[in-house]
């Protein structure tokens, strides 16, 4: 099966340490993410940097040139993967979106600010205090029944409707094609 990748780095291979997609609801470390067609992966691709530098027009009283910080405008590049044909447990629902599925089913693993005084949800914008914890759990509880990843079916990603993947191993993907992508 192909699917597709979007990111402001450039890499081989995909591992843990030099994948990080920025996804909305603090769902990016669950896993590797895919899209089912190149133009929902794009926004993944385009992003910023931080570039810390010399001024080359603020100085300190005694001529120093001040250091400053800004963010830089960065395209990147779009990967076609190859993935084989994994055990997914598959989000699909024809009464309510397969997004808001997953996302209760990860919610179980999900502690809010002010969760104690009511029942949040990711639904409320509270704060997640254990983004790292949560993902984890809930990928180990779905590794437990046997799952290799998981596929969100019609998920709207950046105004797009798309089918919506995550790896959990990067052991089964294989970049058939890298695209660098001009805006």
């Amino acid at each position: 099966m192909i699917v597709y990748h979007g990111s402001i780095k450039n890499f081989q291979n995909f591992t843990k340490e030099t994948v990080v997609q920025n996804l909305s609801n603090d769902i990016n470390t669950i896993g590797f993410w895919f899209t089912s067609d190149i133009h929902t992966a794009k926004p993944f691709a385009i992003g910023s940097e931080t570039v810390i530098e010399k001024s080359k027009s603020e100085f300190w009283e005694n001529g120093e040139p001040k250091i400053i910080q800004y963010e830089k405008p960065v395209t990147g590049y779009l990967y076609k993967v190859y993935i084989d044909e994994l055990n997914l447990k598959i989000y699909e629902s024809n009464t309510e979106e397969s997004y808001n599925l997953f996302m209760g089913e990860r919610d179980l693993f999900c502690d809010y600010l002010g969760a104690k005084k009511r029942n949040f949800t990711w639904k409320d914008g509270a704060i997640l205090l254990n983004k790292e914890e949560a993902n984890t759990a809930f990928r180990k509880s779905l590794m437990k029944q046997g799952y290799e990843g998981l596929l969100i079916k019609k998920a709207l990603i950046h105004n797009m409707m798309t089918d919506l993947y995550c790896i959990f191993s990067e052991d089964s993907l294989l970049i058939t094609e890298v695209i660098p992508l001009d805006v």
